[in-house]
């Protein structure tokens, strides 16, 4: 089923993609705000959900890992976040593992972050 939401990622060119209780919904947008607002408005969708995203850093780990979520697919994510999700006991599955550093560049270049930021964090 994970290989299904990763297609539907790639297909799709979304930014986001859930199953959750069997059905499977898309997102656009920015991944991190994306992500909060969800978690903000609809908590229940990331409860035991399977997640296929395009990149995830730390702070969308921590919103995964409190909400629930069973098992993520990355294309990105950065050696922090996959911490936090495996020690959570998450299933974690990714295309490629950056360090921090590198993962802010990602970031920056998918529009996350401001230049000002990165000297931030």
């Amino acid at each position: 089923m994970m290989q299904e939401l990763i297609d539907t990622l790639h297909t799709e060119q979304c930014s986001l993609v859930v199953l959750h209780e069997g059905n499977i919904r898309t997102f656009d947008g920015h991944g991190v705000r994306r992500l909060y607002n969800i978690y903000q408005e609809e908590p229940e969708l990331f409860l035991d959900a399977k997640l296929a995203v395009k990149a995830v850093g730390r702070s969308a780990a921590r919103m995964m890992t409190e909400g629930g979520v069973a098992e993520v697919y990355a294309d990105i994510i950065s050696q922090q976040a996959y911490d936090v999700l495996n020690d959570a006991g998450v299933v974690v599955s990714y295309e490629k593992k950056v360090d921090h550093p590198t993962f802010l560049k990602i970031w920056q270049k998918l529009g996350e972050l401001e230049r000002e930021e990165m000297n931030i964090a």
